[in-house]
């Protein structure tokens, strides 16, 4: 990447080279860089281990785009749902049972997307027969706890899915709640981080009483960081974003580091609470860095270049 000389906050006489896994440019579809980088961790999912994929970079840059795409061009979420159906029906060996959910942070404010709708399906697990019917309270305040294997998030909404078009049909009715505004750069700005998660449980058919396998793919589109507002409100939320965003590159720069003995604040905000077994547990993660290709945009892109890179130098046990 070459500097925009006429930007003071960089070396215009510089060259930056970044080494990542592919450039897929904007002329690209979304097909090629979810075969190349996000199928193989999806289908690991279906197997059992716990995956992650977001998409960072600057407001107006493609992040939801990529993650939640178009009817015309379908984003990373709908072909994960469908590449999960598909190995969920090719095993044959086992039972399936999925769940879904759909968190916001706004605000440093946990939110759930599905708790205004209708209760509609089931919830539970195979431990409990799957047979739990439990109406969701929009009122119930959620909390982010140390579970046994993994943080969770109390009094979250998670309901069964029984085919692709369950889990479309949530996500498009929890997106319809997520906070959004116009902006310098996008007239609808996600204002928040959402985190859209299927959880996956499975059990031996042959084998009576057999342990269930869980897994969880979580698919998060992260909200853009960008200059002051002039509103109080985008202010307000500008620097609770930039706040969050901060945060996540701080674990992934100390995670990248190597140091058994440092401390890595996972709890300096609710996202990287939330990411904490994904970036620093048994996790495939997958990072997609969305950049602006404008000239007045450098500063951003060469920000969310450096952050790929150290996204790079994390090592995961998955």
């Amino acid at each position: 990447m070459a500097a925009s000389p006429s930007n003071s906050e960089l070396d215009g006489s510089s060259t930056y080279n970044f080494c990542f896994d592919s450039l897929v440019t904007p002329e690209a579809s979304t097909d090629v860089m979810y075969e190349q980088h996000i199928s193989p961790l999806v289908t690991a999912a279906v197997q059992g281990y716990n995956g992650t994929v977001f998409a960072y970079g600057q407001t107006g840059s493609g992040k939801t785009h990529t993650m939640s795409g178009s009817k015309e061009e379908p984003g990373v979420i709908s072909r994960a749902v469908d590449e999960v159906w598909r190995g969920v029906e090719s095993d044959d060996s086992r039972e399936f049972l999925l769940r879904v959910s759909y968190l916001e942070i706004y605000n440093e404010t946990l939110r759930d997307l599905l708790a205004p709708l209708p209760a509609r399906v089931k919830s539970g697990s195979l431990q409990d027969g799957g047979d739990d019917t439990r109406p969701a309270s929009p009122t119930k305040a959620l909390r982010i706890i140390e579970g046994p294997s993994r943080v969770q998030v109390v009094g979250l909404r998670e309901d069964i899915v029984t085919s692709p078009e369950d889990v479309l049909s949530l996500l498009e009715a929890g997106q319809r709640h997520r906070h959004q505004a116009a902006t310098d750069w996008n007239e609808r700005s996600s204002r928040s981080h959402c985190v859209f998660t299927i959880t996956i449980e499975s059990r031996d058919k042959q084998v009576h009483g057999s342990e269930v396998r869980i897994s969880q793919l979580n698919l998060i589109d992260l909200a853009g960081s960008e200059r002051a507002a002039s509103s109080q409100d985008r202010r307000k939320e500008g620097a609770f974003i930039n706040k969050s965003l901060l945060t996540l590159g701080t674990v992934i720069a100390k995670l990248s580091e190597a140091s058994a003995s440092q401390h890595i604040p996972y709890r300096d905000s609710k996202l990287t609470r939330l990411l904490q077994n994904s970036l620093g547990g048994n996790a495939r993660v997958a990072v997609v860095c969305t950049l602006s290709p404008l000239k007045e945009h450098a500063v951003e892109s060469l920000s969310t270049l450096k952050f790929g890179r150290r996204c790079k130098m994390v090592t995961t046990r998955a």
